[in-house]
């Protein structure tokens, strides 16, 4: 299904297409659908080991067809709300969100939509970025590179465990 809205955020309008693939059965569908996209949300459940093993195959899939540096991932485990049956610990998927470089949020989408909304704008603002970052002639993306690379080095610790980590959250 291939849904289209417009989206406000920090006060600019987006038009978003969001294709659901849940129906894909064969890789030829997903295939054609990565190639297609510029943002992706990998859903799993924590109540689900096969899920999360779905989801980490696919997020591999999407690294191997984009360039990471072109497109933005999200990693949304839902079903927070059942902690009694879970599968899959929050420290599962905040490693497999830092091997693959994108986002992560755990959420309830029975509790409240208000936990997938924030993971989604999170996701659109990063796109957005991206999106931006392409734009720019080739000696532009040199120098912004570089210069976040001198003020990561001076206003933070260089550890590599301080590198790798990216936002995520639990809502």
């Amino acid at each position: 299904f291939l849904y289209r809205h417009s989206v406000t955020i920090d006060n600019v309008m987006s038009e978003v297409e969001i294709l659901d693939t849940a129906r894909c059965e064969t890789s030829n569908c997903l295939f054609s659908h990565i190639r297609w996209g510029e943002a992706f949300v990998v859903v799993y459940s924590v109540t689900s080991k096969h899920s999360f093993q779905e989801a980490k195959a696919l997020l591999k899939q999407i690294a191997e067809l984009r360039l990471p540096s072109y497109s933005t991932a999200l990693l949304l485990g839902n079903k927070r709300d059942l902690d009694q049956a879970r599968e899959v610990q929050v420290d599962e998927g905040q490693q497999l969100s830092l091997a693959h470089g994108c986002q992560f949020y755990e959420v309830s989408a029975a509790e409240s939509p208000a936990g997938a909304a924030l993971a989604f704008q999170g996701l659109l603002r990063e796109a957005r970025s991206v999106q931006l970052l392409r734009a720019l002639p080739i000696w532009r993306k040199l120098g912004v590179q570089s210069v976040s690379r001198v003020f990561g080095t001076i206003f933070r610790k260089n550890t590599t465990k301080d590198r790798k980590k990216r936002p995520s959250l639990s809502i």
